[in-house]
């Protein structure tokens, strides 16, 4: 099997040819390395000889799309228009959720450093949310996010049955 040598591999991603480098991290150990994010394969170092072909790699900084001159716009817009409405809320911590596709998994948020082990329950309802009085829904009072909501803009309404 013809490996190449130390230096660069072209990968494909989308936008074009992504490039992993074989390094040595260790005296006799080597991964493949992203030169434009933090890429590294495999996990632990491996010898020269036991180092498979490089995977497929696409940076997720090369696929988003670039920033626009109208996000200082947007950022001002933000403060003073209402948030969208939330679809779920986390039945443990009480995070809301705007992703439909998000009901019923296990929630995102970190707590005192560890992952919430609550789940977003549906909420999709009108009468589910009432516009915090607090940021008029903005999520924001002047520069500091909002305290009632969190951010959000919105309150869940139903009785969240804790336990």
């Amino acid at each position: 099997m013809d490996r190449p040598s130390l230096g660069r591999i072209a990968q494909y991603g989308r936008r074009g040819p992504m490039s992993l480098e074989k390094k040595e991290v260790f005296p006799n150990l080597f991964r493949y390395v992203c030169d434009s994010c933090p890429f590294d394969w495999p996990r632990t170092p491996v010898k020269e000889s036991d180092l498979p072909p490089p995977p497929a790699h696409s940076c997720p900084s090369e696929n988003r799309p670039e920033p626009t001159p109208v996000l200082e716009e947007q950022e001002k817009g933000t403060s003073e228009s209402p948030r969208p409405r939330p679809v779920a809320v986390c039945t443990r911590c009480g995070a809301v959720s705007y992703a439909l596709s998000l009901i019923n998994g296990q929630c995102g948020q970190t707590v005192a450093g560890k992952r919430c082990i609550g789940v977003n329950g549906s909420a999709p309802s009108a009468d589910d949310w009432k516009r915090c009085a607090e940021c008029e829904g903005t999520g924001s009072i002047g520069t500091t996010r909002c305290g009632p909501c969190d951010g959000a803009g919105w309150l869940y309404a139903r009785n969240r049955g804790r336990r």
